[in-house]
């Protein structure tokens, strides 16, 4: 019985779970605390050896404080040259994953060879394997083919040499996570294209992430963008994609022969896809419903400047899917509608037209967690269904007020809203003036208790609230001190808007927000 009164930070099962929230620069001073901090968040501390982490190792490791902890360590971060007491280090039974990145400006000539003898000596260990800006010789693919267990590869800014492809595609065969980011091909193999024997189908491939990829002797007659399609094509088994081609010229629209070959020629064979990711491609909404009409299931979609509309929610909402059946395509039905699985949501973020999107994603899309859209109205609203999106823990759209705030219908439309916005429960964060801030004077809903902000009191999780660009908030200190007494994890993050134009006003109600700790920012 005496144990419930122990001291929890004797317990080592919670000093573990405390070890888990310290950063590189706490892990050191707390281990100091006593014997029993020391022996158990050691094990967190030697968990990974960043030798580029100043903060961390202020110096690098010895040989003998390796030798000690090597069974705790699970990942080793590398820059440059590699040091001989990691090069000498053996026997880390949990080493799993390895970073190797050269920085360029230093003109220092990569460790290729130490890289290459470490990962023979834990070939049977490593998993994951992250590679930056170094030339990879021709040999170096054939010490990753003889890792058995590796099932992540990260490439950045590297060259893939003509003689060093067949075994890169033979590597890429046997990985399940691949991201490749300003990487180029020198040469794509003659019958990458035409090959019907399923050499180069990537079959274990369920992750992928393609930055700018530049292929630059692609097989005549077709064009490198055509090669990355097919490429994609390739692997039957995806279920994420990332695509983001020229990420420093955002606005251009996707390449034409890239989607035509990965998303709309028959049969379709991404049949597992589930997530799909185009950070900075300008889509059409035609376009995004031909891939939308294919997909059997959908839990992530981030295109922000997609233009995702009616065609789109169209095929969102619909109970069956096009398919190949006999040569001719035929439309089958699905087990559960794409509105039904979807997650996560980032789209339109720059469109200010009111076409009922928001409206309908919210009241129809049950499992929602996260979405960015676009402009909604409080007339949309109060004219729309109800909202089943109660998952939702992020939230941010412009939501418009498009009434009279001053008179009583208005005020009685708002208290409609902020019903609806009160369902939300799980919010973490609420941003009700959208992420294009580009756009000045914006009005969103009044935020006073006259106009329903106390239907919100069911939002206990709320950490960010933001309405940035409103420039006609009038909220009173009785708003605040609602605010602060029934939004308690507020207090711990931000509330991001102006909140009165009088100054006074403006600095009574930040007083009371910030009794609370609460930081609240006037833009």
């Amino acid at each position: 019985m005496d144990n419930f009164k122990l001291n929890p930070l004797v317990i080592p099962e919670i000093i573990l779970i405390l070890g888990d929230f310290l950063d590189d620069r706490d892990l050191p001073c707390c281990i100091r605390v006593s014997k029993t901090f020391y022996n158990t968040l050691s094990k967190t501390l030697w968990r990974n050896i960043n030798v580029k982490s100043r903060w961390r190792w202020p110096c690098n490791p010895s040989k003998e404080a390796l030798q000690n902890n090597k069974k705790y360590i699970e990942k080793i971060s590398l820059q440059n040259i590699i040091p001989k007491e990691i090069m000498s280090l053996r026997g880390c039974d949990r080493l799993y994953s390895i970073e190797y990145e050269r920085e360029r400006h230093l003109k220092i000539r990569p460790d290729l060879r130490g890289l290459s003898d470490l990962l023979k000596a834990y070939s049977s260990t490593i998993r994951e394997l992250s590679c930056n800006g170094i030339p990879i010789p021709q040999g170096f693919w054939q010490v990753l083919l003889e890792c058995t267990n590796l099932s992540l590869i990260k490439v950045n800014e590297v060259l893939i040499s003509s003689g060093g492809v067949e075994l890169f595609l033979q590597l890429c065969k046997r990985v399940r996570n691949l991201d490749l980011r300003l990487v180029r091909i020198s040469q794509l193999p003659a019958d990458f294209i035409t090959d019907s024997t399923g050499k180069y189908i990537l079959t274990n491939v369920q992750k992928l992430d393609l930055g700018p990829v530049k292929i630059l002797h692609s097989p005549f007659p077709y064009k490198p963008s055509y090669c990355i399609g097919t490429l994609v094509r390739r692997c039957p088994n995806l279920r994420s994609f990332t695509f983001d081609d020229e990420p420093w010229r955002p606005g251009q629209r996707i390449p034409y022969d890239f989607y035509k070959v990965a998303f709309l020629q028959q049969p379709w064979t991404l049949t597992n896809l589930s997530e799909l990711t185009f950070p900075h491609h300008v889509i059409k909404d035609t376009s995004i419903a031909a891939v939308l009409r294919q997909m059997t299931g959908l839990r992530r979609l981030e295109a922000p400047n997609c233009d995702f509309g009616q065609l789109s929610i169209r095929e969102l909402l619909a109970s069956g899917q096009e398919i190949m059946d006999g040569g001719h395509i035929v439309r089958k039905t699905r087990l559960r509608r794409l509105s039904d699985t979807i997650e996560t949501m980032v789209i339109n973020e720059e469109n200010l037209e009111t076409d009922g999107v928001v409206q309908m994603v919210l009241s129809n899309c049950p499992h929602l967690k996260k979405l960015t859209g676009p402009r909604i109205t409080v007339t949309e609203i109060v004219k729309g269904a109800e909202w089943v999106s109660t998952e939702l823990t992020e939230l941010s759209i412009f939501l418009e007020a498009d009434i009279d705030q001053g008179t009583e219908e208005g005020m009685e439309k708002q208290r409609i809203v902020f019903r609806q916005l009160g369902k939300l429960a799980r919010l973490h964060y609420l941003n009700l003036t959208g992420q294009d801030q580009r756009f000045r004077k914006r009005q969103t809903l009044d935020l006073r208790l006259r106009a329903g902000l106390d239907e919100l009191v069911n939002l206990k999780d709320l950490e960010t609230l933001e309405f940035r660009s409103d420039y006609h908030q009038q909220m009173q200190p009785e708003d605040a001190t609602w605010i602060v007494n029934n939004w308690p994890k507020l207090k711990y993050s931000y509330l991001h808007g102006r909140v009165n134009n009088r100054q006074s006003i403006h600095d009574r109600v930040v007083g009371i927000l910030c009794s609370r700790n609460t930081q609240a920012t006037r833009f």
